[in-house]
């Protein structure tokens, strides 16, 4: 196993995302479920940021620069062209796709994590088959906090929130799936964990190009 990026300490990512988090809602943005009434919404924004010029996760700067795992989509993160997968474009929530969507003052949506809930070795793996932010709310965090409320889809549900994360970034995202808490390998190393035989399918899904995609992954508890 090849790490691009180790993971960091926890406490620190997660003071970073309570400050951004804690900035957001007072700037009026809120965070909810994705609701059935939302999927339509929500596949058309990642099919929007992924076909964008410059869709992916972007570095951060202030709060910081998303986008991620695959477009601050992607996991996987907001992905520029070149490293896009042929069916973004194309790009449609599954039966059972869960998330989470953010919503400005106006009740605009502007960004949100698309997760597949499966079983591995270990227990309950979330994997993020996508992540996108519009490009005017990028850098001010929503990514990152998207990505530290992932658990959230599994309390929601009553289930235990301890999981595996993980997903496919591509490279030129992976440092902002790092800063986030995330371990994330070199391209086309694959991760110390298997699904079951599903791993094709969940990659058929991705929005990140084969030839360019990182996993990357973290346990919460």
């Amino acid at each position: 196993m090849a790490i691009l990026y180790p993971g960091l300490h926890n406490d620190a990512v997660k003071k970073r995302h309570l400050r951004y988090a804690q900035a957001l809602v007072d700037d009026g943005f809120t965070f909810d479920l994705l609701v059935d009434d939302g999927r339509d919404e929500v596949s058309a924004l990642i099919r929007e940021v992924t076909s964008a010029p410059e869709a992916g996760p972007a570095p951060e700067a202030g709060p910081a620069a998303e986008v991620g795992p695959a477009a601050e989509v992607g996991p996987a993160p907001e992905t520029g062209p070149a490293s896009t997968a042929a069916g973004a474009s194309a790009f449609e929530l599954r039966a059972h796709d869960s998330g989470l969507v953010v919503r400005d003052g106006t009740g605009a949506l502007v960004a949100a994590v698309v997760i597949t809930a499966v079983s591995y070795d270990n227990g309950t793996a979330l994997f993020i088959r996508a992540l996108a932010t519009a490009p005017a709310f990028r850098s001010r965090g929503i990514g990152t906090v998207l990505l530290g409320m992932v658990p959230q889809v599994l309390g929601q549900a009553g289930l235990p929130t301890r999981a595996l994360i993980t997903g496919v970034t591509p490279q030129a995202r992976a440092s902002f799936v790092h800063r986030a808490g995330f371990v994330v390998l070199e391209p086309g190393d694959e991760p110390p964990f298997t699904f079951g035989g599903v791993e094709a399918e969940l990659l058929d899904g991705s929005i990140v190009a084969p030839n360019d995609r990182c996993w990357f992954f973290k346990d919460v508890a």
